[in-house]
């Protein structure tokens, strides 16, 4: 596990940090790179580095991680009603915690949750079959269940660096230690989903909800975000031994 787990960070970091690390050193704006192929290819590339991470170790280690069929068995779907349930009440508790923290900053318009959707699906939601399926639990075994997510959280946090030091992104870089925080937050919710429904569908669901909302519920970007990540890793200690794998439909 080990041997995995260090093979895909130093594979996603390589994908991740020269594709973004590329678009920096061309000085261009975020909202530019939409106009520019090569820089659209480029984000692509650095967005998706976690998941080309994940499919190469599935393809090299045939024997150990079951090859390209048990990469495409982290979609399935379970048969019971509460995973989907557990999506959106995770993702209530996300914003109804916000709400009372009163970081909740300002509402864009609601159409850009439907333009985003699609995009955060595929590039951040498909990047938990990596930090959930290969980062946390090896240290989870290393260093028990919470110190795992945190770890977990804080590489998540170092993969989004370099986007913060291209111009115009959502995140500055004078902002990186409450957003590292917020990741960290969300990592105990991920984490959570996929130990209850034992699928990773339902926490790259929760991940594309969650960030498909970022433009529509606009949060504060500041230290009551690392409240925010305390208080949702309580939550995650509520669903640490539950299954809901084998329940009925």
């Amino acid at each position: 596990m080990k041997k995995y787990m260090k093979q895909y960070l130093i594979i996603t970091f390589i994908l991740s940090y020269l594709s973004f690390g590329i678009i920096v050193i061309s000085n261009t704006t975020f909202v530019d790179i939409f106009s520019n192929p090569i820089h659209i290819l480029l984000l692509t590339l650095g967005f998706l580095g976690p998941l080309i991470s994940t499919l190469i170790l599935h393809m090299v280690y045939k024997g150990e991680l079951g090859g390209f069929n048990s990469f495409i068995d982290n979609f399935k779907v379970n048969k019971s009603k509460y995973s989907i349930i557990t999506v959106f009440a995770l993702l209530a508790t996300h914003y109804g915690l916000a709400s009372i923290l009163q970081i909740v900053d300002s509402y864009g318009e609601i159409i850009d949750f439907f333009k985003y959707f699609p995009i955060m699906i595929l590039f951040l939601g498909s990047q938990e079959i990596g930090w959930r399926g290969i980062v946390q639990p090896y240290y989870e075994k290393e260093k028990g269940y919470y110190k795992s997510i945190i770890i977990t959280g804080l590489f998540w946090a170092i993969w989004f660096l370099p986007l913060t030091y291209i111009r115009g992104f959502y995140i500055s870089p004078n902002f990186y230690v409450q957003f590292a925080s917020y990741l960290i937050g969300l990592s105990f919710l991920l984490t959570s989903m996929y130990k209850v429904s034992k699928s990773f569908l339902y926490p790259i669901l929760l991940s594309g909800l969650i960030f498909s909302l970022v433009p529509v519920i606009v949060f504060k970007l500041g230290s009551m975000l690392i409240g925010l990540a305390a208080i949702e890793g309580l939550v995650a200690s509520f669903f640490k031994e539950r299954d809901f794998q084998t329940k009925n439909t």
